[in-house]
């Protein structure tokens, strides 16, 4: 059994990897400022403490044992990337530096939750380890880049074990529903019959990864041997999707009557965001197995549930400004 801090375990990702490692008999910290007791996916785990909770921002310095630190703390809710981007700076770079800090006083392992979107959208694609290509510059992509390099820092002068994940478009059950990353968008706007908006053609090729592959594969990461010091990987799904033809599935899915209607398009949306997969075969025989279909039924069903507790327990004015 090792002693697992999961920074950011209340989030979408962090909430099936929580559930992971407290399955496989870890001692279990999830340190976040969500709280996991009404957390629908954490709450049974934190009622019967398979898993702890410490309310804290990492912004600011913790001290806590640990032999492995998973580092997912980072404001992705996208409505807060456009409005806060000094948050997403110090939470990414503040927070890589105290988690480091912890895990170099420990002799922990350190895993960061890095992101696809530094490779900006622009260039050569699917994208690879070894390339980092000009084009959309914003706070959460450069600050994810610069928490990057604090690690391998940390790594050549401290020695630090440090493992860097770059993940792109991940959905599933456990997230917020009033999130606006497009899966769960599209699925509350179809169970709620309301307009599902696209911008653009429609056209643009996207990769979407489940959940709970990704948290086996973030699990892989860690466990690589210590021979590999440093080792950055691409982590996301193979299978590629058009945004219409995402929207098509979600509505087909739910028996929905929304309409998909095509608004102005993003002069920052890249025509293809797509990963090279092939370290992650290589040096962690992994490969995301839930297919599409399968987990946007999960997430459908999840969404549902929520919905249908907020129409019980709120007044329905609160469903409506969702």
């Amino acid at each position: 059994m090792k002693r697992v801090v999961v920074l950011g375990g209340a989030g979408l990702i962090g909430s099936h990897l929580c559930m992971r490692l407290a399955d496989a008999g870890n001692d279990v910290v999830c340190i976040d400022t969500a709280d996991i007791s009404t957390a629908p996916l954490l709450a049974p785990y934190h009622r019967r403490r398979a898993i702890r909770y410490i309310c804290h921002d990492v912004e600011k310095s913790f001290a806590i044992s640990a032999e492995q630190i998973y580092n997912l703390a980072s404001p992705t809710f996208i409505t807060r990337i456009g409005a806060h981007p000094l948050k997403i700076l110090r939470t990414n770079i503040m927070g890589s530096i105290n988690a480091l800090e912890t895990a170099r006083r420990n002799g922990a392992t350190v895993l960061f939750a890095s992101s696809g979107d530094i490779y900006g959208g622009t260039g050569q694609q699917p994208f690879i380890e070894k390339d980092i290509f000009a084009g959309r510059i914003t706070p959460y992509a450069e600050s994810k880049r610069a928490a990057e390099a604090l690690h391998y820092a940390y790594a050549k002068e401290h020695g630090c074990r440090c493992r860097i994940a770059r993940i792109f478009s991940t959905y599933g059950s456990g997230g917020r529903i009033d999130d606006q990353r497009v899966v769960i968008r599209m699925v509350v706007e179809a169970l709620l019959g309301r307009d599902i908006l696209i911008c653009g053609s429609g056209e643009q090729l996207r990769t979407f990864c489940w959940a709970g592959d990704m948290a086996d594969a973030l699990v892989r990461l860690m466990n690589i041997p210590s021979t590999e010091p440093t080792a950055t990987v691409n982590l996301g799904s193979a299978a590629e999707v058009s945004i219409n033809r995402l929207a098509e599935k979600i509505v087909s899915l739910t028996g929905s009557r929304s309409r998909i209607v095509h608004i102005a398009a993003r002069t920052d949306d890249p025509r293809r965001m797509t990963p090279d997969l092939t370290r992650a075969r290589n040096m962690l025989g992994w490969t995301a197995s839930t297919t599409l279909t399968e987990g946007l039924r999960a997430t459908i069903e999840y969404v549902e549930g929520v919905l249908h507790s907020l129409t019980r327990e709120s007044a329905p004015s609160w469903i409506e400004s969702l």
